[in-house]
Order: C-alpha cells, then structure tokens, then sequence
C-alpha cells in the first residue's frame, strides 16, 4: 500500500502548492475593488483597527477558497488510494445523455462479495464530513444508490472525517429501507472498508502532514496580513471608517 499512498500523495503536494500561490496572491485590490469584505458586517461588528480588518479579510480569503478545493483534492486522493476512477471519465459520458454511472465521485471496478451479494464493482459518493449532509443529499444518494444496484455496483455515501454521521442521514436512509451499517461509512469506517484496518487513518494523517510541513500556511498568512496592513495604511492612515466607505 506504500507505492499506492505515495502516489496519492501528488494530490496533497498540488494542493499545498495551490495554498502558497493563493496567500501570495492576495492583494488590496481583491479587499477595496472586488468586494473582498462586506462593510455593512465590519460596521456592525465595531472592528475598528485597519490590522484586524486585514487579518479577517486573508483568514476568510484564504477559508473560503481552499475549502472547495480541499474537498476536491481528498476526493481526488482517496480515488488514487482505492485505484477507482471517476465516474464522469467513464467513456458514456462523453455524450448527451448521462448514465447512472455519471454521478458517482468513485467507481472501483473490482468484483467483490457483500452480505452474501456479489457485485462487479464499487461506487462512492464522496462527503467532507457529518455538516455536509442534509435530508435531500441523502436523497439523492438513495435514488442514485437503486440505480447502481440495478447495474450490479454496491453503493456507499462515505464522510472522510467524523465520528458519525448526523442522525437526519441515517434517519432518511432508514425510511427508504437501507440499512445505514451497509450504505454509510465515517471516518476510519472508510478504511476498515477499503484497506482492511481502521488504524490506516492514522497513517494517512501522518504522510499528509509530512507533505504539509513543506510550508508554514500561518507564517505566510502573517506576512500576508502585513503587507495588506501596511498597504492600507498608505491610502487610509488609522482610519477604518474611510476605508468601509471605499468599500462601495
């Protein structure tokens, strides 16, 4: 599995890499000319110091853009880990009519043997975690999960992290006769699932965090925050109502 993970790897260096051009590409322009805050929200919350508006304006630059992204990137991750594919690769797709196999996040084509049930394969729907899941995502999943198992595929609606999942998704699969034990895995699940121990988890944690030490997100965001409250204070001095008013 070493080989396997490594390569999976490539998705997290791409991200971090991805993390770097981001911060150093913020600039005032992206605060003052694109809407970068909403000066009604600064107004209101009394944040009076040009440092912190430039602090918030970099945590929630950069929170926002990564979290797409990140959730992108572990999707592309477990897909090398599992050695799937994703199902809009799938050469059907190509035209206007979409097959069931379209929608999922992960096809594995492996035969395997479940609950006494043979199946050419496995397909994922990949979730960040517990907060990403709601009543009609679940629905959605049950609708797509009938039809792969028409096809022959097991289906399952996977959280990467959490410790389970919120009660309305296993409530709703629940009322449409799917037992959530067989449909949805959380967490480590993924792993006792797919690569035989849950403790996998950890070593995944582990190599990501080697690949995460080729930069310190927090030095470069504090530098960044310097050099936007540098620059602001070029063009408004100490005063943050002169700035919000330039806001719109």
């Amino acid at each position: 599995m070493g080989s396997v993970l490594e390569q999976a790897l490539r998705h997290i260096r791409d991200f971090i890499k991805k993390v770097h051009t981001l911060i150093e590409g913020i600039s005032v322009r992206d605060l003052i000319e694109e809407g970068g805050l909403n000066p009604y929200m600064i107004a209101t919350l009394n944040i009076s110091s040009i440092e912190d508006i430039a602090e918030l304006f970099v945590y929630k630059r950069v929170e926002r853009s990564l979290g797409t992204s990140f959730g992108n990137t572990i999707e592309a991750f477990l897909r090398d880990l599992l050695r799937g594919r994703k199902g809009k690769d799938d050469p059907r797709c190509k035209g206007k009519s979409k097959p069931w196999i379209c929608w999922w996040d992960i096809v594995v084509d492996s035969p395997i043997e479940k609950n006494g049930k043979k199946y050419k394969g496995v397909v994922l729907s990949i979730k960040s975690g517990p907060a990403d899941v709601d009543k009609d995502i679940v629905e959605m999943f049950i609708q797509r999960a009938r039809e792969a198992e028409e096809a022959g595929y097991k289906p399952y609606l996977v959280l990467t992290y959490g410790k389970k999942a919120f009660t309305v998704a296993e409530s709703t699969l629940r009322s449409r006769n799917l037992d959530p034990k067989k449909y949805l895995l959380v967490g480590r699940e993924f792993f006792r699932e797919f690569l035989g121990s849950p403790d996998y988890y950890e070593e995944v944690i582990d190599a990501m965090r080697g690949v995460g030490a080729m930069i310190n997100v927090l030095d470069l965001m504090e530098k960044k925050v310097k050099e936007l409250t540098d620059e602001l204070r070029k063009r408004y001095g100490d005063d943050v109502s002169k700035l919000l008013k330039d806001l719109s």
